[in-house]
């Protein structure tokens, strides 16, 4: 079975078209967005409530009626509270044509020269053609395809216009460093959690001592790392949950909890309900 992963290297929308829309709730398997990256824009609008997400480093504290840009590559996730929200996620490939003089300006972006401010949707103009967008993509009218290619056309060239945007030539060495070293421990965390790890374990994928490490990964994540490890885990069995006919018990063994009581106090505690509670109510709904 292949669950989701931290890089994601899924196909978005159809070949002709991929641009991908999510509409989130918190009964959505994606509601707690766990750390990942991926080399497509993604475009998050939040519609009711909050939502504390961190873009690399840097923690952005998002309300209602907020739109968050997100440029490739960049390191995302974060917890919503009380909130609905939606997101789309586009290759900007589809826009790269020979002889187009658009493209340097988007290979830059690709290329990770530049990064769009995560927050040009406080231009005002920027922000009537991203509702625009979102509007389209969850109704998808005859001709949205249209509407869509031509508004984000438009976003680019107010963004270029503007100088939305920062280039990363003065990022700091350090900084990306430790970036790099959290990706790491990420994609560790995603391929042996069905494995015994421990904290030494998770530490040596940064180069830190434990203590060290603790410190450093709770600051960049907002949890600590067995924390972290736990939540994800409980992200796969909740995927499980929907997707096998395991038993619990089996489940539990597959995600790494080699005690079936602390699993089912772990999920109770990420979820809110128990496994057993969470896959009837699915089944049901």
């Amino acid at each position: 079975m292949n669950y989701l992963k931290y890089k994601e290297n899924k196909q978005r929308g159809t070949f002709n078209f991929p641009i991908e829309f999510y509409f989130i709730t918190p009964d959505d398997i994606r509601y707690n967005m766990h750390y990942h990256w991926h080399t497509e824009i993604e475009i998050i609008r939040i519609l009711k409530g909050t939502f504390s997400i961190i873009l690399n480093e840097q923690i952005i504290d998002a309300k209602k009626d907020d739109i968050i840009f997100i440029s490739p590559e960049v390191l995302h996730g974060g917890m919503p509270k009380d909130c609905i929200y939606e997101c789309i996620v586009l290759d900007i490939n589809m826009f790269i044509k020979n002889n187009n003089i658009c493209t340097n300006y988007l290979k830059d972006i690709l290329n990770k020269k530049i990064s769009i401010n995560y927050d040009v949707h406080k231009n005002n103009d920027i922000k009537i053609y991203l509702d625009k967008i979102f509007n389209c993509m969850s109704q998808k009218q005859l001709g949205y395809e249209f509407l869509i290619q031509g508004y984000l056309y438009v976003i680019f060239g107010i963004i270029i216009e503007h100088n939305l945007y920062t280039k990363n030539i003065n990022v700091l060495d350090k900084d990306k460093k430790r970036i790099n070293q959290l990706k790491k421990v990420l994609e560790f965390i995603e391929l042996e959690y069905s494995k015994s790890i421990t904290l030494e374990d998770l530490a040596k994928k940064m180069d830190l001592n434990p203590k060290y490490f603790t410190k450093i990964f709770s600051e960049m994540t907002g949890k600590s790392p067995i924390q972290y490890l736990n939540s994800y885990r409980i992200k796969m069995a909740c995927d499980m949950l929907l997707t096998t006919d395991l038993s619990i018990t089996d489940i539990s063994l597959n995600c790494g909890f080699n005690d079936l009581s602390y699993f089912i106090k772990t999920f109770k505690k990420e979820k809110n309900i128990s496994p057993k509670k969470f896959r009837g109510s699915t089944l049901i709904s």
